[in-house]
């Protein structure tokens, strides 16, 4: 009782109905009360309850049906000329025992229900026209609710298999990301911790200022991208503290300390160029996913211009952001021949970042054409969601 009245509480749209239809029912039997008033008062009293059951019926619709269809078998065999018909009453509530149903034996309603209505209307020496098509509704109605049950139960069936299949997907992603941050940490993480300490070793031993210092650029970078593959780590585990750390840096000087590091490290190896930044003061609000490949396409530009660029010619990297949108354009002379030969390449850099930038609602386009490469991003720096 306590769970019917639970769900009365957060009525489905079946409940809503059946409300609805049980508050009709209800008033057109007592309308036919009042037309046609009952010559006994059982008759009476049977019409009050099978109303009260139907105004039951949504919060406990199997019960319900039960008595008002009882009250209406028991108000057959009574020979009262007058009073209410209690046909409507009777097909809600044969409706709702089919519904309800939870065992061929119930079809016993609808079959007493039919038996007595054809008792009745051959004592009644009525035309079989005038009654078959009304003992079919009683099956029919019955049917309905019967059929109304079996397509909600494969509603749950499939919607618990949806449940089911996101569930397995999820528990595959996360296994997917421990396998991934189990192996990170077992190679990159390792193989770059013995870098630095090989690194301050050699920086120890040598008289060399200049080789001194770039020894110390190196292990300064390396040190840097073990922080960044340790904090890679932190989200694959599913460490919530470390997308939060990211999302309290300022974009705006991350991304001008990016572009200072990137035009030293191209300047190291003798490219000219520059990279251009016109920045709002505050850029905020933007999704760490966003901000990370923004940063990421940076990184890959400086990587692929120390790679692939010409060291006789030039390039020119200009980015703006106001807070609403982030533009990016780059070009760079491209070179015959490739200045870091032995650099392994995955050839999915960018391309990786097209689709993640495209499902932020992005343009990233690149050409190449006279010897030079271009490339040109525009994203929105507050996008609703990702579109995948």
């Amino acid at each position: 009782m306590r769970s019917s009245w639970s769900a009365f509480r957060h009525p489905t749209a079946t409940q809503r109905v059946l409300v609805a239809v049980s508050l009709v029912v209800a008033v057109m039997t007592v309308r036919e009360m009042v037309i046609y008033p009952a010559h006994y008062a059982v008759t009476a009293l049977l019409s009050v309850v099978q109303v009260i059951a139907v105004l039951l019926i949504p919060v406990m619709p199997y019960p319900m049906g039960c008595i008002g269809c009882l009250a209406m078998l028991i108000a057959m065999l009574i020979p009262d000329p007058s009073g209410a018909s209690m046909l409507l009453g009777t097909w809600e509530c044969l409706f709702c025992i089919g519904y309800r149903s939870k065992h061929i034996a119930n079809l016993v309603w609808p079959a007493a229900v039919i038996a007595i209505r054809l008792w009745f209307s051959l004592n009644l020496r009525l035309q079989p026209d005038a009654y078959l098509f009304l003992l079919a509704l009683f099956l029919l109605c019955y049917a309905g609710g019967a059929l109304l049950k079996q397509r909600q139960a494969i509603i749950r069936s499939e919607h618990d298999a949806l449940l089911r299949k996101q569930a397995e997907q999820r528990i595959a992603f996360e296994r997917r990301c421990t396998s991934a941050a189990s192996l990170i940490h077992d190679s990159v993480t390792n193989d770059l911790v013995y870098t630095i300490l090989t690194l301050d070793n050699l920086m120890s031993d040598t008289d060399n200022s200049v080789l001194r210092q770039m020894l110390g650029t190196v292990r300064d970078r390396s040190s840097q991208t073990l922080n960044q593959v340790r904090e890679a780590i932190r989200v694959l585990d599913g460490d919530e503290s470390a997308i939060a750390a990211e999302e309290d840096r300022n974009f705006t000087s991350t991304i001008r300390e990016q572009a200072r590091e990137g035009d030293r490290y191209l300047a190291s190896l003798g490219f000219s160029g520059a990279t251009h930044t016109d920045l709002a003061t505050e850029c905020t609000g933007i999704p760490v996913g966003l901000r990370r490949v923004i940063l990421g396409v940076m990184r890959e530009l400086y990587t692929n211009i120390a790679v692939h660029a010409s060291q006789q010619g030039t390039y020119d990297i200009r980015m703006s952001a106001d807070g609403s949108r982030c533009v990016i354009d780059a070009v760079n002379d491209v070179g015959a021949a490739t200045l870091l030969p032995d650099k392994p390449t995955s050839r999915h850099g960018l391309n990786h970042h097209r689709r993640i930038i495209e499902s932020y609602g992005g343009d990233f386009r690149t050409n190449r054409e006279d010897g030079a490469w271009m490339l040109h991003i525009d994203v929105p720096l507050k996008p609703p969601s990702p579109l995948v």
